[in-house]
């Protein structure tokens, strides 16, 4: 199996002879190549999703070189909602592309002028702000390795209860930043987002890969749990649709529905202003990694 990089900004996956998006890839992600047709390549992501996308969003790589840029510890990804990659380190220097969070970048040079040189997996070279990236925290090892794609790369978070409350908080904080986003079916960025979006990316984010979609995947770390014993950070399933559980009944997700729409709050409490009764009503289970 070939392999590649994702070297546009962002790009969507699709079914196959549909229009219908599945799933939004961003710039440097890594992807198996599983098939070519007529300018369009059947493909695997790093955490184990499939889909079709456009031939020309894909710069070919070797496995080697997906370990390498892990080994190596230049691979940087953004950490803000968004982040212009300018010409110089310099404000007012013209913006050569606009990435958005999680997006895969190399650390060139350290910080100048308070920016980071980088180099962008469509060749381009580039500077970003010292305060918007940080170390990459998943991995390539799906593709380079055949490994089930549900690993810790900085720490066994198990070990602990600090590791644990420290990834929980992590989760949240990423989820909370995206209040307000608009919903977006298949998407994964600032500009839209949908419910299994928001999750992986809030988990990827930590260091963790879990399943992409709405449901519990055996491949994949999210266990079912009672909702009795779900905890903050972890996620609440219902039939089509997850969310992210804050506590004391209050969750958060990114939703199409007509009267709580886009990344919002809502509860499970029927006294809570924000009380969303359909989804009380329908939730099936809690989901958890501990």
């Amino acid at each position: 199996m070939e392999t590649g990089v994702i070297a546009k900004p962002s790009v969507w996956l699709y079914r196959e002879n549909s229009s219908e998006r599945t799933d939004e890839l961003l710039m440097g992600w890594a992807v198996g190549i599983l098939k070519e047709k007529e300018g369009w390549l059947e493909v695997v992501t790093h955490y184990g999703y499939t889909g079709w996308l456009q031939k020309e969003a894909v710069r070919l790589c070797e496995k080697e070189a997906l370990r390498e840029r892990e080994e190596n510890g230049q691979t940087i990804q953004v950490s803000k909602m968004h982040a212009d990659v300018m010409e110089a380190p310099c404000v007012r220097a013209p913006i050569l592309r606009t990435l958005q969070r999680g997006s895969l970048l190399t650390l060139l040079k350290e910080r100048e002028n308070g920016y980071v040189k980088v180099k962008l997996s469509d060749r381009t070279e580039g500077y970003i702000p010292a305060l918007s990236y940080v170390r990459r925290r998943d991995s390539d090892a799906y593709l380079y390795k055949g490994m089930p794609p549900r690993y810790f790369l900085r720490q066994d978070l198990h070990q602990s209860c600090k590791g644990e409350e420290t990834f929980r908080q992590q989760i949240i904080s990423c989820a909370c930043q995206y209040l307000g986003t608009p919903y977006r079916w298949g998407g994964k960025s600032a500009e839209g987002i949908d419910c299994s979006g928001l999750t992986f990316l809030c988990y990827r984010m930590a260091g963790l890969l879990i399943w992409r979609d709405a449901a519990i995947h055996p491949d994949y770390p999210v266990k079912k749990i009672a909702m009795e014993a779900a905890k903050p950070g972890d996620l609440l399933y219902f039939p089509g649709h997850v969310a992210i559980y804050l506590g004391d009944g209050s969750y958060l997700h990114a939703t199409a529905h007509e009267k709580s729409y886009g990344c919002v709050r809502n509860s499970l409490r029927k006294n809570a202003a924000d009380y969303r009764e359909d989804l009380a009503e329908s939730l099936l289970w809690a989901g958890s990694v501990w």
